[in-house]
């Protein structure tokens, strides 16, 4: 009964850990760097990495809620519940526009991209990673043509800043976790293991 219990845990454990799947155009992943800021990170492609996993939130504020939606009319509001983070940083310099795709491996729930949201929302980010708390304009500059469209678990993005200093745009991303049919199914297998070996 141990056994079987444990495997339907582990398998429940594992799939609650949500990450990024799939980038494309002008997005890379990384493993999360040991600070988000420049120069640490200066690439021609946005940089985008997997931050907590599984982590329970209450009233987190979100500058985008609504899934579909896009930047150009944002619903902000509160997100609460089982989550996993995600972040995503480019640094303008090198060239003044990005644009790229991510895939998630679970459904977007929540999207900051302003300055004040992110930093409240900073203790979400990788371990050992430093971020730029505080630091002005560090979010997406939507002035100057930067849009962020979500659908599902898919984002895609333009970021543009015109600034001839360098300037950074950083998102955060929040996905929902979802068991897969598999793990429920076998978590309840296990669960009537239990109920049989009582009798």
């Amino acid at each position: 009964m141990r056994t079987t219990l444990a495997i339907a845990s582990l398998a429940l454990a594992a799939n609650a850990m949500g990450s990024i799947s799939a980038t494309g155009l002008q997005c890379v992943q990384i493993s999360p760097p040991v600070a988000a800021n420049f120069p640490p990170l200066f690439s021609l492609n946005a940089e985008a990495w997997d931050e907590l996993q599984g982590v329970m939130v209450a009233n987190v504020f979100c500058d985008m809620t609504v899934n579909p939606s896009n930047s150009g009319g944002p619903t902000p509001g509160l997100v609460s519940g089982l989550v996993d983070s995600h972040f995503i940083h480019f640094t303008h310099g090198s060239v003044p526009f990005v644009s790229g795709d991510i895939w998630f491996n679970d459904p977007i729930v929540g999207v900051m991209f302003n300055d004040a949201p992110l930093d409240l929302s900073d203790w979400l980010g990788a371990g050992g990673t430093l971020y730029p708390t505080g630091q002005i304009a560090r979010g997406t500059n939507l002035a100057f043509g930067s849009n962020i469209a979500i659908n599902g678990n898919y984002m895609h993005f333009s970021l543009v800043d015109i600034n001839p200093a360098i300037a950074i745009s950083q998102i955060r991303v929040l996905t929902r976790p979802v068991p897969a049919p598999g793990a429920i199914g076998l978590a309840a297998l296990g669960g009537l293991v239990a109920f049989r070996r009582r009798r």
